[in-house]
């Protein structure tokens, strides 16, 4: 046992033996003693990293991450270096607003921490910190990655960073997460950035200065070239990281960390902030909820990508190429430039229908890529059938399932994308046992539960079917229990089957449906959208009563449910609009104008394509659903078709141009695409 001196001059030259006594401690199962001990050595040293891995360790080894969090924050305002133009401010930029106003005391509201700030504190954080700089500040890059620390040491802050954003991650922090990210990458890149937006527009810049194609002829600028993603095949991408760094691609900030396994372990964690901050980023795009809960988002789907491409680069993984594919697999763009010729191009069998250089082409090349990386990542298999499914290939697209479910028997959405793959053959026998297994390995499976109550009906297997209780027993009173039996269900006053949880599953969608777009009318974009919709009405500028009008309506929307929806009513309405104005113009006045005199109004940048509820509008009449949810059903798939094909690369920036009246008649006709999907085609 060490006796401890209660003198701080003492206790700074002695954190080690106390580090040490702490390790000690845990190996005899006294971990209440041993966390204490490390953490008195982080409040003496907190750059003594040893103590603080440790520490971190056991408090997520006892699933205490909000306290863990705390602790790496606490390392970072105190080794943080000031900046030029705020020297005062020591606080974390990685921290949330609340963590910044309750940061002074944020040990004293832990249950078992007691970091505490009393009077004094400044003795024994300031001065033993001040004699560690000091020593530290004559070594190789010390302050390099903004805190101060030696530049071999950069590598280990780096890793605390990333510890947090996972943490915050788990416990639902994303906008905290995607900030630690953020400042992990840019301790990897030696403070050389303001701001993940100037990394990305680094990416961009020399992306697209054709450093890595020096052969193409229809050169853009940056700027001209933003407006698109920059689509690049896997091994065009894996050349980022060298155009971006000098030094062959050797990250600046861990220039002084030591070459091996540091250097190389410090390099993985800068990819893996890369993918995950991409991936927060991806997902806020496709979720409006998200989206509202981050603060710094991109400007696009090329942002993303750079991040991606980066991460890739720096370190090749199968779980960043399947992001990779995922995200180009919905870039509808089609390459204005003679496409990339990748080094395997010719080992890849070509797909009719799939042009070269596309986002589909290229999302089937990343996902080849990474499993060449990892012949059994289950996770690609499934993504690349989905892709060949869409694009018509449903045999290619069985096999890939197949395969991926061969990887992980258990995975739910490889088995559930099977099942639907298989009964789309006819299959309906096979799809019910891939249904059950995915309901089994995931019981709250939206679509594995919904596929496997439609398939049940489509085979009249009725076990288990059950139902719903409407108009208190009056409609859907007689259900059929687990054993075939019809059963009163006003017996129990409640339903149960199969039905039952398709109901509350559609309950839940359209639910979570009447958020979708909320915020989407904030700032600049409210502004932007009136413009729009003035100039699809009447051609030039409303009268000033009807603007204020319209401004009032559309404010009363912001943050509202509906608001998503409302928003592309009106464009629908607006455009309907400005078709009937250059009808009356071509047709009644006998006035020609260009095209340009009839805008079509956008949607908002940050308004997402909505999902559709799990079960299809021609699929509800087979479902004891009330008639408001057929209605808001068919209401939220209209609107998911409207939106994305608004949002097309291919759509016209004014309206098409009307036919002529009727002479004599009116022809109207229907073409359905559906020819082997009705949930009655068995009758």
């Amino acid at each position: 046992m060490i006796a401890i001196p209660p003198w701080t001059d003492i206790l700074f030259r002695h954190v080690e033996a106390i580090s040490n006594l702490a390790a000690t401690l845990l190996c005899l199962n006294r971990r209440e003693e041993a966390e204490q001990y490390w953490l008195q050595s982080v409040k003496l040293r907190p750059s003594y990293f040893e103590a603080v891995e440790h520490l971190i360790g056991l408090l997520c080894g006892d699933h205490r991450g909000t306290e863990a969090v705390n602790i790496i924050e606490f390392v970072e305002r105190s080794l943080r270096l000031p900046k030029p133009e705020d020297p005062s401010d020591y606080i974390s930029e990685t921290s949330s607003n609340a963590d910044r106003e309750s940061c002074e005391f944020t040990w004293t509201a832990t249950e078992n921490i007691a970091l505490d700030y009393d009077i004094d504190s400044d003795k024994i954080f300031s001065s033993p910190r001040a004699r560690e700089n000091d020593d530290l500040s004559t070594q190789v890059g010390f302050g390099s990655s903004g805190f101060s620390v030696p530049g071999s040491e950069s590598g280990r802050i780096l890793a605390l960073v990333h510890a947090k954003g996972n943490m915050l991650y788990a416990l639902g922090d994303i906008n905290g997460a995607s900030k630690a990210f953020e400042e992990a990458v840019l301790i990897s890149t030696g403070r050389s950035y303001h701001d993940i937006q100037d990394l990305i527009r680094r990416i961009v810049n020399v992306l697209s200065l054709d450093g890595i194609h020096p052969l193409r002829t229809d050169f853009k600028t940056p700027s001209q070239a933003s407006s698109s993603p920059l689509l690049l095949p896997p091994d065009k991408a894996l050349q980022t990281a060298r155009l971006v760094f000098t030094r062959n691609g050797e990250l600046p900030g861990l220039r002084h960390v030591p070459e091996g396994l540091a250097r190389r372990a410090a390099v993985s964690t800068t990819s893996n902030s890369l993918l995950s901050l991409a991936k927060i980023f991806q997902d806020a795009m496709s979720n409006s909820s998200s989206r509202q809960r981050i603060s710094s988002m991109p400007t696009g789907v090329g942002d993303i990508l750079a991040l991606y491409y980066l991460s890739l680069s720096l370190q090749p993984s199968p779980s960043t190429a399947n992001n990779v594919g995922i995200l180009l697999a919905s870039v509808q763009h089609t390459p204005s430039h003679r496409p990339f010729q990748s080094r395997d191009s010719s080992n890849q069998p070509t797909i009719p229908g799939v042009v070269p250089g596309s986002g589909v082409a290229l999302a089937l090349a990343y996902y080849n890529y990474g499993l060449n990386l990892d012949s059994r990542h289950a996770h690609i298999y499934t993504n690349l059938g989905s892709l060949l499914k869409d694009i018509g290939q449903l045999a290619a697209a069985i096999t890939m399932y197949e395969k991926a479910v061969a990887c992980d028997s258990s995975f739910d959405i490889a088995l559930a994308n099977l099942a639907n793959a298989v009964k789309d053959q006819g299959r309906t026998s096979d799809a019910i046992q891939y249904y059950r297994r995915a309901v089994a390995s995931s019981p709250d499976f939206a679509e594995a539960v919904c596929g496997l109550a439609n398939a049940l009906n489509s085979v009249c297997d009725w076990a288990g079917r059950g139902g719903v209780i409407l108009d208190g027993g009056r409609q859907d009173r007689w259900h059929v229990d687990e054993s075939g039996m019809i059963t009163d269900a006003r017996a129990n006053g409640q339903g149960g089957g199969w039905m039952k949880r398709v109901v509350d599953i559609v309950a839940k969608q359209l639910k979570d449906g009447s958020v979708w777009g909320r915020g989407t009318l904030v700032d600049q974009a409210l502004h932007h959208f009136l413009r729009q919709l003035e100039a699809a009405d009447s051609g030039e500028p409303w009268p000033i009563e009807k603007r204020e009008s319209m401004q009032i309506t559309l404010s009363s929307w912001v943050g509202e449910r509906w608001e998503g929806a409302r928003v592309v009513r009106l464009i629908e309405r607006a455009i309907k609009r400005a078709m009937h104005r250059w009808y009356h113009d071509k047709h009644v006045l006998n006035r020609q104008s260009p095209p340009s005199q009839y805008p079509r109004p956008r949607i908002p940048n940050t308004l997402t394509v909505p999902t559709a509820p799990t079960v299809l509008p021609f699929h509800t009449f087979t479902c004891p659903l009330s008639a408001k949810d057929i209605r808001m059903i068919s209401q939220r798939n209209a609107l998911r078709i409207s939106c994305s094909t608004l949002k097309a690369p291919w759509m016209p920036g004014s309206v098409f141009s009307p036919p002529p009246p009727p002479a004599p008649y009116l022809n109207i006709g229907y073409v359905s695409s559906d020819f082997n999907n009705h949930p009655l085609a068995h009758l």
